[in-house]
């Protein structure tokens, strides 16, 4: 019987009264924070990372101090490591909202763009191309070329999650699309008045 009592006694002492160490529980708010970090919350949702890293910290302070006592109680460390879960919760459904709307962001832009494109094409397509206006013509492709390669880079920036990256080569786009319409437009002029210059006088009248 004293072999057992000496047992009890010994456990007593080495848990208190606060039962074992909750170490699983502050794995398991670690693989939360590690989760967030995976749904891109160093990037979408930093502030709310940083506060659950910030509450993961101070969990595992608390508990680490909490084992060196002699009579040891793991409540106060049970709050904070599901505090600490529940902000790394938090963060990455923050993140995963953040990135949906920032994708959905880029995605509009860059459909805007395509259909800024697609419409300098059909322009650059219909254009007159003759004597006089074959350099016009030819930079108007060119420039199209250089529009359709910022759409692609744009596309690829979402594929990586650089969202902002893409909204900025889809305005690239746009905007030489709308320089391109616009040279049509001169090029369309010049040959006109190229035209009536080459018609007889007597014609003009």
């Amino acid at each position: 019987m004293k072999i057992w009592a000496i047992a009890i006694l010994s456990m007593a002492l080495f848990y208190g009264c606060g039962g074992e160490p909750p170490t699983a529980d502050l794995e398991a708010a670690n693989r939360a924070l590690q989760d967030a970090r995976a749904a891109g919350a160093e990037k979408f949702a930093s502030s709310e990372l940083n506060s659950a890293q910030g509450a993961y910290d101070s969990a595992q302070k608390e508990l680490n101090t909490e084992k060196e006592k002699l009579f040891k109680n793991f409540e106060k460390t049970n709050t904070m490591i599901a505090d600490a879960k529940g902000k790394a919760d938090r963060a990455k459904s923050a993140a995963a909202s953040a990135k949906s709307k920032a994708k959905g962001a880029a995605e509009s832009v860059i459909g805007d763009a395509a259909a800024a494109v697609q419409r300098a094409q059909v322009s650059l397509d219909g254009a007159p191309s003759g004597k006089g206006t074959e350099g016009d013509i030819e930079q108007l492709r060119a420039d199209l070329g250089a529009a359709n390669a910022d759409l692609s880079s744009a596309r690829s920036s979402v594929a990586s999650e650089s969202f902002d990256a893409a909204k900025s080569s889809a305005a690239s786009a746009a905007k030489k699309a709308a320089a391109i319409e616009e040279g049509v437009a001169m090029a369309t002029q010049k040959y006109a008045e190229m035209v009536e210059k080459m018609r007889p006088w007597y014609k003009r009248m």
